[in-house]
């Protein structure tokens, strides 16, 4: 009877040890695309500091910042961080850069309510296609004041939309949903697909823990690009970025 405790105990360390490297392999870091772009000037957050958002941690986009982030998906996952402080009228818009490098309009903007957490929005619901081979500007703006739209709260980010390659598709066919999947599309650079994949296994308003392992592995890959000349605020973005996997990491 002993031995039979003994042997039970010793299967279930194996298998639980076996099962913290399968984790910490799938929670691998995030390789950004071989052909990254910088993004444009369109990305540049806006308005008031210490506005409707408080003092704290600002709006922020959970996307590349020294990139444009890429996704195989027409209808990919995007996601953001709300202060705590903040419930108010949000719009969600999107726009494609045309031939001049000028983004238009696409759809009408989406009206939404603000709620503290990590916010996403499935272009799928929301009924809104992409275009393999378009790079796009996708935009979140916190209506402070409707009387005063200088005081709206605007944080963008640029997103390419690429062609499947087939050997992936086919490595992608053998995968499970879940962190393998996760792991598969951060190590070939398709980060919007990684993080759409990493939020289904999140509770809502966090980035669960294979989210969280996902976007650390973003600022730390920015953190070693950000040189001591760089601009204060390119710092404190990195920081509020570890403070939001901190608060909402679900560990």
């Amino acid at each position: 009877m002993t031995i039979s405790i003994f042997k039970f105990h010793c299967v279930h360390l194996l298998i639980l040890s076996l099962s913290l490297v399968v984790t910490s392999t799938a929670l691998a870091g995030y390789v950004p695309p071989p052909d990254q772009k910088p993004p444009t000037d369109y990305t540049t957050s806006s308005g008031p500091r210490g506005g409707c958002e408080g003092d704290g941690i600002p709006l922020t986009a959970l996307a590349p910042k020294t990139h444009v982030g890429a996704t195989l998906s027409t209808h990919p996952t995007l996601a953001w961080f709300v202060p705590d402080a903040i419930i108010k009228p949000m719009e969600f818009r999107l726009y494609e850069y045309d031939a001049q490098g000028k983004p238009q309009p696409v759809g009408q903007p989406i009206q939404l309510e603000s709620s503290p957490g990590i916010m996403r929005l499935s272009l799928a619901r929301a009924q809104l296609e992409l275009t393999v081979g378009k790079t796009y500007l996708w935009q979140v703006v916190i209506l402070c004041d409707p009387d005063s739209p200088s005081s709206d709260l605007i944080v963008s980010s640029d997103m390419q939309v690429v062609q499947m390659p087939l050997a992936f598709a086919q490595q992608l066919a053998q995968v499970k949903p879940g962190s393998q999947k996760v792991e598969l599309y951060a190590s070939r650079g398709f980060w919007y697909d990684a993080l759409g994949e990493a939020l289904q296994l999140a509770p809502p308003w966090q980035l669960g823990e294979v989210g969280a392992s996902l976007v650390r592995a973003l600022v730390n890959l920015e953190a070693a690009q950000t040189s001591p000349e760089s601009l204060p605020s390119e710092s404190e973005s990195i920081e509020n970025m570890r403070t939001i996997i901190q608060a909402t990491g679900n560990r």
